[in-house]
């Protein structure tokens, strides 16, 4: 396979053994990196939680997500890498073709959308980082919660305000225990969702994905692959 073919196939895949108990299995590499080249990062979320299959195309090697494991981790590509494949569920599916420059981290959720599903695309390129602190990253992506706002729950502070849909911001949180409440329009949405205990030097993702806004609200540990 020369290089050019070598670029295209869909990257950051994982051939997965066992992810209906959580675990991941066999990781296979199959992209090109190396020092000669700046990384991207990529990762791939099931924004329904009702069951997500990502797969490559050319090589077909396929990943499954679903409520147990709602996003991969990230995986490194090289920047300049062009990505293809399918997002699928049982009954729709969305293409994913995209180019990762050097330095991003995308992520790809698939989610429903008027009863169909859609690949919603979102980058950032985040430059802060803390050993003492943890980052905290809000994507607001549902038109029927916009501008969002986050709550630390029970308090009167608000870790994010006025987030306007397909808008996202970051800040550095206190290793601290927290839970968030999602508000739309000054009435909280739905019930508080519990974080755990932040961990310092740690990056963690808050989603509010298409639909019901009580339903679609939901965070994820960041993890990038060795």
């Amino acid at each position: 396979m020369n290089r050019m073919k070598t670029m295209r196939v869909f990257v950051a895949m994982v051939l997965t053994l066992g992810m209906s108990s959580g675990s991941w299995g066999t990781e296979i590499e199959l992209y090109p990196t190396g020092p000669s080249a700046d990384s991207a990062f990529l990762r791939f979320v099931d924004g329904d939680a009702k069951g997500l299959r990502v797969i490559a195309s050319g090589s077909k090697l396929e990943l499954r997500l679903d409520a147990g494991q709602r996003a991969s981790q990230f995986r490194s590509v090289a920047g300049g890498s062009k990505i293809n494949g399918q997002l699928l569920t049982d009954h729709s599916q969305a293409n994913v073709d995209l180019t990762l420059k050097p330095g991003e981290f995308i992520t790809v959720m698939g989610t429903t959308v008027n009863g169909t599903l859609q690949a919603l695309t979102l980058r950032e390129t985040p430059d802060d980082f803390s050993a003492i602190k943890a980052s905290v990253v809000f994507y607001n992506m549902n038109a029927q919660c916009a501008p969002a706002t986050l709550k630390v729950a029970g308090r009167t502070v608000n870790l994010f305000e006025g987030i306007a849909k397909d808008a996202s911001t970051r800040r550095q949180v206190n290793p601290v225990k927290l839970a968030v409440q999602l508000v739309c329009a000054g009435n909280p949405v739905g019930e508080p969702v519990d974080m755990g205990t932040l961990v310092a030097g740690e990056r963690y993702s808050i989603f509010l994905a298409p639909g019901d806004p009580a339903d679609r609200f939901f965070y994820v540990k960041d993890a990038v692959a060795n």
